[in-house]
């Protein structure tokens, strides 16, 4: 979808901003729920009916975006219906690097939803099997049902939006996507943002999360700890960690700067 042509407007799926309103309520949930179980490391094995409804309903609409996205973007798909293994062969490379920094604790938390997926061998995420037992036995797996479980699956709701390539426009209609004061036009390099180079200093913000584009699963990102987008949270938090994610210049080039 090139989003630059105004004309597409019109013919975006639908589905797109529905899978937003899916993330706003699955967000406004775990925010909720955090205040009767707040996040810590001591807290991420707590299990809760309120997780199990947060992660069977994020799950659920990951794999019905995705199914719908197939069918938007490969309309001579023979399979009626993908599964775990399918979205694995499609997504694998787009998000399995990819990950967003939770706010919704005392602390700023680095979180990896589809991290399993880097391994050349597809195996679903725990949150993901987790969501299976309880699709199959609510009340005998009621202990997958976790914090962290939870937290997994809403972050994953939220990347498989962004990388899904046909929510563009719902992202921008729902304001999510912020430039920065110092970025770039993200059209002017990518028709899709999920392809957008971290150069543009872009980053889609939610309620919970922040997720910056371009940055993770690249091996020459050289950005400065100086972040000025409209999220004050993601401007500090990058300045005390971009290290971790960005390139260091040899020493010697350090000395004479």
């Amino acid at each position: 979808m090139n989003i630059r042509d105004i004309h597409q407007l019109r013919d975006a799926p639908p589905y797109g901003i529905t899978a937003l309103e899916g993330l706003s309520a699955a967000e406004s949930a775990l925010e909720e729920a955090v205040k009767f179980v707040p996040y810590c490391t001591d807290h991420l094995n707590v299990w809760s009916p309120q997780f199990a409804h947060i992660i069977l309903e994020c799950a659920s609409q990951i794999d019905s975006l995705w199914n719908a996205a197939e069918k938007t973007n490969n309309l001579s798909s023979s399979k009626s219906k993908l599964n775990i293994k399918d979205h694995y062969s499609r997504y694998r490379g787009l998000v399995s690097a990819q990950k967003v920094v939770f706010f919704g604790g005392a602390n700023p938390a680095v979180i990896e939803p589809f991290s399993v997926w880097s391994s050349s061998t597809c195996d679903s995420p725990p949150w993901w099997k987790a969501y299976n037992k309880l699709k199959h036995d609510r009340f005998s797996n009621q202990t997958e049902a976790t914090l962290s479980h939870a937290i997994h699956s809403v972050a994953g709701l939220l990347l498989a939006i962004i990388y899904s390539g046909v929510c563009d426009l719902a992202l921008i209609s729902a304001k999510m996507l912020d430039t920065a004061q110092a970025g770039y036009n993200p059209w002017a390099f990518s028709k899709l943002l999920r392809d957008v180079p971290y150069e543009c200093r872009n980053i889609i913000i939610s309620r919970l999360f922040d997720h910056p584009l371009g940055v993770f699963g690249v091996k020459d990102c050289n950005l400065s700890n100086w972040w000025e987008c409209h999220s004050t949270r993601f401007n500090i938090w990058w300045a005390l960690n971009a290290e971790k994610f960005t390139v260091t210049p040899p020493r010697s080039v350090q000395k004479e700067v």
